[in-house]
């Protein structure tokens, strides 16, 4: 595999962490806290895809698929980078209403700017996107789970917030729903 690529990948996602924990430090008070689970397995899934990635533990999850040559690792870092400035821009202008599990904040705010413009929840855009890079440099079954386990786990959160944006900003939301029809891919879901 293409170390510079992979490099690249881990830099993506070492930039990522790195703003979502200082950016985690200026969020709102939390005001009404959903059950949520999602989230946790989500995290979860993603670690142990990493483990079983790097630790060699023979599994089906480490069949190679494909072989990565050099202009596909180029496009999985293109799609990964690309996620990646979804998921800042999108978390920069949702500002302090962020939160990592399913919660309405004090004051909170109905963000409809940016690129809320065009997709509902555009930092799981950017985190599909972001998997989808990874499992692209990887070639293997683990990073198809990955993408699986990540779509559904993202879906169904964000099945809760929609409920919950919904129950505090009724009409509001709703007309929201109707304006912005994608809540995970622009244009088509």
């Amino acid at each position: 595999m293409n170390t510079t690529a992979e490099r690249f990948l881990a830099l993506c996602w070492l930039t990522f962490f790195v703003y979502w924990i200082v950016a985690a430090l200026f969020t709102k008070r939390t005001a009404h806290r959903s059950a949520h689970w999602a989230g946790w397995c989500l995290s979860l899934l993603l670690a142990a895809s990493v483990v079983l990635r790097r630790s060699g533990v023979p599994s089906g999850g480490n069949a190679v698929l494909w072989h990565t040559p050099p202009a596909l690792a180029a496009v999985a870092d293109v799609v990964t980078c690309t996620g990646l400035v979804i998921a800042l821009w999108a978390r920069t202008v949702l500002g302090r209403n962020w939160s990592a599990f399913v919660v309405f904040k004090e004051r909170h705010e109905l963000i409809e700017r940016g690129p809320y413009r065009v997709v509902r929840h555009p930092i799981y855009t950017g985190v599909l996107l972001m998997v989808l890079g990874t499992a692209m440099l990887w070639g293997r079954l683990a990073g198809l789970i990955l993408i699986g386990g990540a779509f559904a786990g993202l879906s169904l959160k964000a099945w809760h917030e929609e409920r919950l944006l919904t129950k505090h900003f009724p009409a509001a939301y709703v007309t929201y729903r109707a304006r912005v029809r994608a809540a995970l891919i622009p244009f088509v879901l």
